[in-house]
């Protein structure tokens, strides 16, 4: 609720009148000119204060009046026209008026800045149009004239394209609360202060472009360089008298003379394109201020007593009402600015008014009255309209209305009267706190009508509430109140319980009043006991009224005021004194340069807290003397991530939290509340948009009060804009209303925080807030609220039935209150023990719900004395079957709490529990709903409640529907329809329910009426209904047709029995049969010896009835049928002896394939015993291994040879557990030895590995011959044995060509550590590289590695030093074949003859030596030598000549200087050599065995060729 106080704005000169009136548009700053006889014309600027601006010296002209003024948008800067011509301009912080040197000799009649001021344009009379360029040093410069020879109307400055970014950020807090424009203005009426005015251009370049239009209808458009340009000409056109620019694109809206409005799209050229027109009815023409822009709607007056609104945007039109709101509505009376009468949501007081309250006019008729003027301000969304009678209506725009018409968003809210008369003009402003004020304009004065919110202040025990201007209402919780009238219109209060100090911002009064003792309290309590339940009479006068007395009123710069003890805090415009109540100056807080000043305080017990222009934020304890502050200064900065400004700041009872509301760095408001822990530097915060979709809602912290004990607890006031899609009737006349249009709606509520030992804050309840009604203050138990003017108590949840409790219980049940919203189950239920209260017990209660304490809830239950309850509930206590949920969902049933139960059985996922509690609550198509997609078992009884729901609501319609779906709707349907015979044939004839047809039938067949009877059967497809009429009425044949046809059991067995009885025994047994009442038929086959047809139906009928046929055959001695009826029968013992008797072996296989492991032992043996006498061993076999007979079956494979397949290999094969594990393992190598017996060795090493045999299943292995898998199984085994067995199986392959056996021959030596035979392999491979390769450096290498194998063994010291001399030898070979290679030769002599001396020791060769040295006697020349080497040469080795030990070239050379015949010697060497070649072509597997002796011995070669032998010499 907000008060619109008028001050009548007093000049210099008491006989001056006003002419014409400007505000600035950002300073709160206004300018009036007026004239006086006696003085002359004057312009005055006056504060927002409505006084004068101190040393300024106002212009006097004695023979001149101003007749233009206009404020700079951005600067405080003035400039006036006046008649004579001149200008004169007035710049802040200067005492003179300057004038400006100008051209115009006639009267200046108009004057305009450009958007940001860069440019001036001024007007005369005679049509001379001047630019100016106003530069640094506040210096105006002549840009250009232009003459235009006719008198000017209107001059419109062109607003550049980034005008839109200037409106955002000239009004930056409404850009970003869901999405509304109007949502900021609605929820709060907070502006920043510390950084948007000097945003409000930013990134937006000035325009000097303006239109000019003349009163001839002529439109001229002047550039930015000053050049003129016609671009419209009117001709018989009216002249336009007024010319807006429109605010989101680049058009403009002109209103003629003739009330013609027209929209013209702009150029950049400045051409003017007509893009719509729009012609107004009305008395009298077009003025100036007959157009003003509300919103993105245009609002036109048209000499008339009504405001069309034109939307251009959807080209719709609409007039605004005219009638004030009913009582009941929020809205505002029809008030007078003369006698402060009080409204409900906007009031207007005149200074001048003393009286509380007088007798609302009615709506004024609208005889003669017109509209003059129009002003918008976007701030508040208030149009406001002034009359011709001195009236001023005002209308306000919010979306916190669900309308389905565009005007039903704009409500009337007051019709005020102005003393001044007519209004000529009305303009919007702000003041120094950014509110916006009025600056109404009559014949003779000037009103400044000022906003401010209603004025209240709560203590515990007394409170204040302002009734009128300068009237204060105070009461006390006893109900004595009283009247304080003041001198001046009360702007700021403050109260305690000693002193009340009011202020209109310029001065303070202070009062004491009259302590009330307790005493006195306790009387009054008594009289209210003593009257209770007794209607007090309306006019009682019991209660003595307060005493107040004042003390001293005093002058005080004010903007805010708070009062302790007898100290008065009063907030100036940039610092804080502290006055005592006589009005002596006890301190002074100030703020420091960097901090900047003060423009925010709050004063909460004896804590003071405050925050500056920079964003800084203090706290001051002033309990004392003199204040102490808590903490250092600290900016907002440094405290929250995203910091613009403070809001709100409050401190705590206990003055170490402080609750603060901020903006953030882009100046709007933040849904959050921050609580700062000063001491500890931590901050909490809590978020208002939680929980809630964004795009649904907006919330914003209106209002913050501390309690005034518990320093943990705070109430916030928060508003939220909701937003709904609201579906507008069909009948609509408006055409541009969509389907669905978004409709906003305001909700209020009060949020009661507190914050815990866990750094958090956590909500302890919520409460719903009235229109009309706002947060006032926080005592608890109550919340105090005040609603129009009067002061509401709203209790706390816990304390709703204890409201007048002692402040220990208070403490008790507020300590509950919060361990309860903390969750703390076990503090809170002993902070309540000892209170009997049934809300706080009943809370305590509802809570076990959320933490699951049945415990407690027992205990709680017991407290509230529910006998009932407490049964229930310890029934589901002891029920183990039901789950945690479950069983506290039976406690939420009993509290009340059918959501929260809901929401439980569905976390169980009990819904047959939740379908019993939604029948049981009445939500039938809720439990439909859950019955059918989760709880189907319960589906069919929950379509019979719903039946039955219906049915006793006289719906038999629906009930039928639901009574179908059940699982027997027959005997519902027909309980249902009994009474009316004629509607249960109607529906029979419509049903297909078979049931429900069989029924029917039923019903009428009782009746005696067959034919009706068969007929309704024949419908249900009741067969057996109708073969027994057929039967009855004797159609024989029908009945057989239906019979055979449909199959039915009992249609046939009823047939039957009427064959049988008739003497048709053929046709009954068939019957039977197909009745499937074999042993009816038996019977009948028995008594009449029909074996044929006995035979056929046994064979198809039960074990039992098989049985009992099976012995009738025995006895009529037909074995065969008897046999395998017993065997079907499943009597096996007899089947196999009568088989045995009867020798029948195809049926003895039969039985036995049939034969499984639990079968009879010594049926299985028999039948073994059975296939071995008639040499079937193969069956008999397969029968024991199919039966597990595993040991005899082998037994009989090993005796009789049965050849043992894959297959029956698999059969015989015992799995582990199955028998024993010492027989397992004998059967396995029973069946291995046999199966490598018949040369499976695959299958058999199979076998020998299931037995842990990995020795046997290698050599099996080894017998296969399949190298990779005997490698693989080696790898797999790691067992040493099998690798070495392994290696020596790979030595006779061949790997000498392999590289990947010999590497697995080493790889499993060395794994199965059998060093001995790896030294062993190596010194093979050493003695096949010198013998065939004749390569004695791969030799060492492997001598080598056999003398590291050596190295690793003990008992091989003799053949480890033996190799080691053969390694010495080697390497003197090798040294002896680089000195050949070197050319070394009598080295290569001397050490080869050394050589020779020594006996032949393998792998050392003799040949090998001669060899050499026959080289190098050649080489040496000494060929005598070389011949006696080649001829011992020849006896050692007989294959010198194909082996390549001597090349073919040092034989010639040898033979030639010996003189020998070459071609007998080289030839006959060739010849041994082939043939002993051939002789030593064996196999690989002969050779590699030849290699396994380490040191085998080579006898020399005994044959002795003589004839090369005497060649030689």
């Amino acid at each position: 609720m907000t008060l619109y106080f008028d001050t009548k704005i007093e000049f210099l000169d008491s006989d001056a009148v006003s002419t014409i009136s400007s505000w600035h548009p950002s300073e709160p700053l206004f300018a009036v000119a007026s004239f006086s006889p006696e003085r002359g014309g004057s312009v005055t600027i006056f504060a927002d204060t409505g006084e004068p601006q101190r040393d300024v010296t106002y212009p006097v002209h004695a023979t001149s009046q101003a007749t233009a003024l206009c404020w700079h948008p951005e600067k405080a800067l003035l400039a006036s026209g006046w008649e004579h011509g001149d200008i004169h301009v007035w710049f802040a912080g200067h005492r003179e008026f300057a004038s400006v040197s100008a051209p115009h000799k006639a009267a200046i009649v108009l004057l305009q800045f450009s958007e940001q001021g860069g440019r001036m344009v001024t007007a005369d009379a005679m049509g001379l149009v001047t630019g100016w360029r106003c530069d640094g040093q506040y210096q105006f410069l002549t840009m250009f004239s232009h003459d235009l020879r006719e008198v000017l109307l209107l001059i419109c400055f062109r607003r550049t394209v980034e005008s839109e970014v200037r409106e955002e950020m000239a009004n930056l807090a409404k850009a970003a609360v869901a999405g509304d424009e109007n949502a900021l203005d609605t929820l709060t009426n907070w502006r920043p202060r510390t950084a948007a005015r000097g945003m409000t251009h930013s990134g937006v370049r000035d325009n000097h472009c303006f239109y000019a239009c003349t009163q001839g209808g002529v439109v001229y458009y002047i550039n930015q360089g000053g050049a003129c340009l016609e671009v419209m000409k009117c001709g018989s056109l009216p002249p336009i008298v007024q010319m807006l620019w429109h605010p989101k694109k680049d058009a403009v809206i002109c209103l003629m003379e003739d009330l013609t409005v027209t929209l013209f799209l702009v150029e950049s050229t400045g051409i003017l394109t007509e893009l719509d027109r729009v012609k107004m009815s009305g008395r009298g023409g077009g003025r100036q201020g007959g157009i003003a822009w509300s919103g993105n709607s245009l609002a036109i007056i048209t000499g008339d007593l009504f405001v069309r609104i034109w939307d251009i945007e959807r080209s719709d039109n609409y007039l605004l009402k005219m009638d004030l709101p009913s009582g009941n509505q929020i809205g505002s009376s029809l008030t007078s600015l003369s006698n402060g009468t009080l409204s409900s949501s906007n009031q207007f007081f005149s200074q001048d008014s003393t009286e509380s309250s007088s007798v609302p006019r009615k709506t004024p008729k609208f005889g003669g009255e017109i509209f003059t003027c129009l002003a918008y301000s976007s701030t508040n969304q208030t149009l406001c309209a002034g009359t011709s009678q001195g009236n001023l209506y005002a209308w306000k725009r919010s979306g916190s209305r669900l309308v389905s018409a565009p005007e039903e968003a704009w409500q009337l809210t007051n019709i005020s009267s102005v003393r001044g008369g007519s209004i000529r003009s009305c303009e919007w402003g702000f003041n120094e706190l950014g509110k916006p004020c009025m600056l109404v304009n009559c014949p003779s004065n000037v009103f400044m009508l000022k906003e401010q919110p209603l004025l209240a202040f709560h203590i515990r025990e007394l409170w204040a509430v302002q009734r009128a201007a300068k009237t204060v209402q105070l009461t006390h919780c006893s109900g004595r109140e009283t009247l304080v009238q003041s001198e001046f219109p009360v702007t700021a209060l403050a109260l305690n319980e000693l002193s009340l100090v009011l202020s209109n911002g310029r001065s303070i009064s202070s009062y004491s009043l009259q302590r009330v003792e307790k005493k006195s309290l306790d009387e009054f309590d008594e009289i209210l006991e003593a009257v209770e339940g007794v209607e007090a009479p309306p006019s009682s006068g019991a209660s003595p009224s307060l005493s107040v007395k004042l003390l001293q009123t005093f002058a005080a710069e004010c903007l805010s005021l708070g009062l302790h003890n007898q100290n008065i805090f009063c907030l100036g415009s940039s610092d804080i004194m502290i006055y005592s109540v006589g009005g002596v100056v006890l301190h002074r807080l100030q703020a420091s340069d960097i901090e900047g000043k003060i423009i925010g305080m709050d004063l909460s017990g004896c804590h003071l807290s405050l925050f500056t222009m920079n964003g800084y934020v203090k706290a001051y304890d002033v309990s004392r003397h003199d204040p102490k502050l808590l903490f250092p200064s600290k900016s907002g900065h440094d405290i929250f991530d995203d910091f613009g400004e403070f809001i709100l700041v409050k401190c705590n009872s206990q003055g170490n939290h402080l609750a603060m509301v901020i903006a953030s760095s882009s100046f709007t408001p933040i849904s959050r509340l921050y609580c700062w822990d000063f001491e500890r530097n931590n901050l909490l915060e809590y978020g208002l948009g939680e929980g809630e979709s964004r795009k649904e809602s907006s919330s914003l912290p209106v209002r913050i009060f501390w309690d005034a004990d518990e320093p943990r607890l705070l109430a916030m006031e928060v508003k939220s804009m909701m937003q709904k899609k609201v579906v507008p009737p069909k009948n609509s006349h408006h055409s541009h209303v969509q389907a669905q249009q978004p409709s906003h709606f305001v909700q209020s509520q009060i949020l009661l925080l507190f914050y815990s030992e866990k750094d958090t804050l956590n909500v302890l309840e919520t409460q719903a807030l009235k229109p009309g009604s706002q947060l006032l203050n926080l005592c608890v138990p109550h919340v105090l609220l005040l609603k129009i003017n009067a002061v509401e108590e709203q209790a706390l949840q816990d304390f709703v039935d204890l409201q007048q409790c002692d402040p220990v219980t208070r403490k008790q049940v507020l300590n509950f209150s919060l361990y309860v919203a903390e969750g703390n189950m076990d503090l809170a239920y002993r902070s309540i023990r000892s209170i009997q209260s049934k809300v706080i017990w009943t809370n305590l209660a509802r809570m076990c719900v959320h933490t699951n304490r049945l415990d407690v809830a027992t205990v709680c239950m017991g407290h509230l004395e529910q006998a009932r309850s407490v049964r229930a509930l310890r029934q589901a206590i002891e029920d183990d079957d039901l789950e945690t949920e479950a069983k506290v969902a039976v406690l939420a049933i009993e509290l009340g709490m059918i959501e929260e139960a809901k929401d439980l059985y569905r976390r169980c996922k009990r819904y047959d529990l939740l379908n019993q509690l939604l029948q049981a609550t009445g939500h039938l198509d809720e439990a439909l709903e859950v019955a059918e997609t989760e709880d189907r078992i319960h589906l069919k009884h929950t379509y019979y409640q719903k039946a039955q729901e219906l049915r006793e609501r006289g719906d038999i319609k629906g009930a039928l529907e639901y009574f179908e779906k059940t699982q027997n709707p027959a005997q519902n349907i027909t309980q249902l329809l009994l009474e009316n015979p004629a509607a249960m044939k109607r529906y029979i004839q419509t049903t297909s329910d078979p049931k429900l047809l069989k029924w029917w039938g039923q019903y009428i067949e009782s009746s005696g009426d067959m034919d009706a009877a068969l007929s309704v059967y024949h419908k249900a497809e009741d067969w057996f209904s109708q073969v027994k009429i057929l039967c009855y009425l004797g159609k024989i044949s029908k009945a057989d047709a239906i019979a055979r046809q449909s199959g039915d059991r009992a249609a046939c067995y009823h047939l039957a029995r009427h064959y049988e009885n008739v003497g048709k025994f053929q046709e009954a047994i068939m019957f039977f049969t197909r009745a499937q009442t074999f042993s009816n038929a038996i019977r009948i086959c028995k008594e009449n010896d029909f074996q044929e047809e006995l035979w056929t139906v046994a064979s198809s009928s039960r074990q039992r009835d098989k049985a009992i046929a099976a012995a009738y055959f025995e006895e009529c001695g037909n074995f065969k049928h008897a046999v395998e009826l017993y065997h079907r029968a499943g009597m096996l013992h007899k089947a196999l002896e009568m088989a045995f008797e009867s020798q029948q072996p195809e049926i003895l296989e039969i039985i036995a394939s049939e034969l499984v492991p639990e079968s009879d032992a010594e049926l299985i043996n028999r039948c073994a015993d059975f296939f071995s006498s008639i040499e079937q061993f193969q069956k008999a076999v397969q029968l024991l291994a199919k039966t597990r007979h595993l040991e005899r079956a082998v037994s009989i494979c090993l005796e009789r040879g049965v050849p043992v397949t894959e297959e029956l290999s698999e059969m015989l094969t015992p799995e582990k557990g199955e028998f024993e594990e010492a027989t397992r393992v004998s059967i396995l190598i029973q069946l291995g030895e046999l199966l490598q017996q018949q040369g499976d060795y695959h299958s058999a090493t199979k076998k020998f590995t299931q037995a842990g045999d990995k020795m046997r299943a290698m050599k099996s292995l080894l017998k296969s011959g399949n190298t990779d898998k005997i490698i693989f199984f080696a790898n797999m085994s790691r067992q040493r044995e099998v690798y070495i067995m392994a290696a020596n199986y790979l030595q006779a392959l061949d790997w000498q060509s392999d590289p990947q056996i010999l590497k697995h021959i080493v790889s499993f030596y060395t794994k199965g550590q059998a060093f001995d035979s790896l030294a062993n392999f190596y010194a093979i491979c050493a003695q096949i590289d010198i013998e065939e390769f004749q390569d004695y450096g791969k030799a060492l290498t492997a001598m080598q590695e056999a003398s590291k194998c050596l190295e690793k063994l003990t008992h091989a010291q003799h053949a480890y030093n033996n190799l080691q001399r053969t390694v010495a030898d080697v390497k003197a070979i090798l040294e002896i074949q680089q000195a050949l290679r070197d050319g070394d030769h009598q080295l290569v002599i001397g050490s080869c003859r050394s050589m020779l001396v020594k006996p032949e020791l393998p792998p050392i060769r003799h040949a090998h030596i001669l060899a050499m040295l026959v080289r190098s006697l050649v080489y040496a020349k000494q060929y005598p030598e070389a011949g006696r080497a080649l001829k011992e040469l020849a006896v050692k080795d007989n294959s010198w000549s194909a082996s390549g030990l001597v090349d073919r070239g040092i034989v010639q050379k040898i033979a030639k200087e010996c003189d020998l015949d070459f071609d007998r010697i080289w030839n006959s060497g060739r010849q041994v050599v082939t043939a002993s070649s051939l002789s030593t072509g064996m196999s690989s597997s002969s050779r590699t065995s030849a290699m396994t002796t380490t040191r085998a011995s080579y006898d020399d070669d005994e044959a002795d060729d003589e004839e090369i032998t005497e060649e030689l010499h």
